[in-house]
């Protein structure tokens, strides 16, 4: 017969561990606002970012065009003389995850306005939840021992054991870097050098774990 309410105690346990990403994917965002008579520009912002790559060394398959949309404007004289709102999204793919940091300031300076880093993968993950839920169960009972022990009595076996899930687990394998600001920082200077604007570091995968655990209060 399972123990009744009054002979139990429920208590909370957390874990926590960071893991260096293996590979992840980032988003480059480019916007232009161009007369179609001048369209080089979307050229020369490619062209610049290839060079960036094989500096870098990753292999050009390695950048691919994600979304593309475009709008124009430009009233009665559209035909003529439109401008076009362009807006490119690439996707780059980083087998060296630790080369981001020094990436960054390379990959504004060819003119994008906006980088998000998705996708951070790792193949220890599975391993490490299972790790990270272990400790989470040990630092419930560890609790549970403290308590029921100052109250005078003896911790039993385990009634039940509820895993709490996050909010949104994809918030911890996501990190943006809006880079507006620093690009605009980098034109009105001139030099390039953007030695003003700290560069963000890499996020780490961030694995947790919660479980709420009943415990019989013998």
């Amino acid at each position: 017969m399972a123990p009744s309410l009054a002979h139990t105690i429920m208590v909370r346990g957390t874990a926590e561990q960071e893991l260096d990403p293996e590979r992840l994917d980032l988003l480059l965002t480019y916007r232009f606002s161009d007369n179609v008579k001048e369209s080089g520009r979307t050229q020369e912002q490619e062209q610049g970012l290839q060079q960036v790559l094989k500096q870098a060394g990753i292999a050009p398959e390695k950048l691919v065009l994600e979304e593309l949309s475009a709008s124009g404007y430009g009233g009665m004289s559209k035909t003529v003389n439109a401008t076009v709102a362009l807006i490119k999204v690439y996707r780059l793919t980083l087998d060296n995850p630790k080369i981001l940091n020094s990436l960054i300031p390379q990959l504004v300076q060819t003119g994008a306005d906006n980088l998000r880093v998705v996708n951070l993968e790792s193949s220890r993950m599975d391993a490490t939840k299972l790790e990270v839920a272990g400790r989470a169960a040990a630092a419930a009972r560890q609790k549970a021992q403290i308590v029921v022990k100052q109250a005078g009595g003896q911790l039993g076996n385990v009634v039940t054991a509820v895993e709490v899930l996050p909010y949104n687990a994809g918030d911890s394998q996501l990190a943006e870097f809006r880079t507006a600001a620093y690009a605009s920082k980098n034109k009105a200077g001139g030099d390039g050098s953007g030695g003003d604007i700290a560069t963000p570091n890499l996020r780490k995968i961030k694995v947790q774990a919660v479980y709420d655990v009943v415990f019989e209060v013998k």
